[in-house]
């Protein structure tokens, strides 16, 4: 009987790994591999800040069917089940789900992979908000809330909350102040104080050049959901104390991660929510249990950082299921991140280099990454290289 490889998510790490698995593992060691998604589709969340723009990208340039992108596997090989898993007990290799059909399944596993990810809070879709079409929906709403706004504030400085603004802008308030755009931040200048502080001014300069009004120091404490609805109040609290209110027709926070780890038992958790996991992205106690990607502690959620994740852990499969040592996972300290400022422009840091815009604009900016999304969900290539 073949020995059941089980991934959790669908998402940036999962749905690679589950491909590099059953190309290269699963004939080899009699695998089965089962991926389990509360999401019938892959979601291109990278290009999330352009596609909440109106009239921009369309969900079928950030939407990919999961069952089509493995039809090419066997059955015998591969099964996909869409479902939310409810309880896990990895002593006995179980987790327990809901289909989408409301049936509860118990799935018996080998060997488990979770790489169920993270959402954002308030149901704001910059990632999976449930399931794809729960996605589609937020994401319609918020374009019809921003098509009606003429004033729209954004709170959170970080790379979501500088991309959103930039695309807000780059449509509404270069020419022509069609929307004020404001930008609310709780440090001096945008991005985290990783970066490189050339960096974060360059960023703050192209805000201000598409004429997004940034308010630092500050941080948002009372929203319009906590008041009378129909106002739209916003209570700002600066660093030094003081209170003021923002009046605005729109207010989009791009803050509050929060993991999608619920089912592990509470003792395989950090404070945060996300999974403890040993120098090989194992969880500490159990040989046969690998996370990933946001789910992990190990290193931050950014894009880049997945990435040498998923490339290490397909090599470090190999090494497992052959019952040798299994390498550790080396963190690189370098800072890498890209960020747009709108349709044209962006800045970014790789290493100790503060790249240019052009850079920037020439590899995400001008489509997001969307150009090589339908290779990447059909298994052929990551994110900078190929299978």
């Amino acid at each position: 009987m073949s020995k059941s490889f089980l991934i959790l998510g669908a998402g940036m790490a999962g749905l690679p790994l589950a491909h590099y698995v059953l190309k290269h593992y699963a004939n080899q060691h009699d695998l089965k591999v089962t991926l389990v998604s509360k999401s019938s589709d892959f979601y291109w969340n990278i290009a999330s800040p352009r596609c909440a723009i109106p009239g921009q990208l369309t969900d079928d340039k950030t939407f990919y069917s999961i069952a089509d992108a493995f039809s090419k596997y066997s059955s015998t090989r591969f099964e996909f089940v869409l479902g939310t898993v409810e309880t896990w007990d990895p002593d006995r290799n179980t987790i327990n789900l809901v289909d989408s059909y409301g049936s509860k399944k118990a799935i018996i596993y080998h060997t488990i992979l979770v790489a169920t990810g993270s959402a954002y809070a308030n149901n704001m879709p910059w990632k999976l908000v449930g399931s794809s079409d729960d996605t589609k929906t937020a994401l319609s709403r918020l374009r019809q809330e921003i098509q009606s706004a003429k004033s729209i504030v954004i709170g959170g400085g970080g790379p979501t909350g500088v991309e959103f603004a930039g695309e807000l802008a780059y449509e509404y308030a270069r020419e022509g102040a069609q929307k004020s755009i404001t930008l609310v931040m709780s440090d001096s200048l945008p991005l985290p104080a990783i970066v490189m502080t050339a960096t974060r001014q360059a960023a703050k300069k192209e805000l201000e050049k598409l004429d997004v009004n940034i308010i630092a120091n500050a941080k948002i404490t009372e929203t319009p959901s906590d008041q009378v609805p129909g106002k739209r109040m916003l209570g700002i609290t600066k660093t030094d104390g003081s209170k003021q209110s923002l009046e605005a027709d729109l207010f989009v926070p791009t803050w509050g991660v929060k993991f999608n780890t619920g089912f592990a038992p509470p003792s395989m958790l950090e404070n945060d929510g996300r999974l403890k996991v040993t120098k090989q992205l194992r969880a500490p106690g159990y040989e046969n249990v690998f996370a990933v990607g946001d789910a992990a502690n190990l290193d931050s959620y950014a894009a880049a950082v997945r990435e040498a994740q998923v490339r290490h852990l397909a090599m470090a499969f190999g090494k497992y299921l052959a019952e040798e040592r299994v390498p550790e996972y080396k963190q690189d300290d370098r800072t890498t991140m890209t960020v747009t400022v709108g349709q044209s422009r962006g800045v970014g840091q790789i290493g100790s280099w503060n790249a240019w815009s052009f850079f920037i604009w020439f590899f995400k900016g001008r489509h997001m990454c969307t150009n090589i999304v339908p290779d990447y969900v059909a298994g052929n290539t990551l994110i900078l290289g190929s299978f």
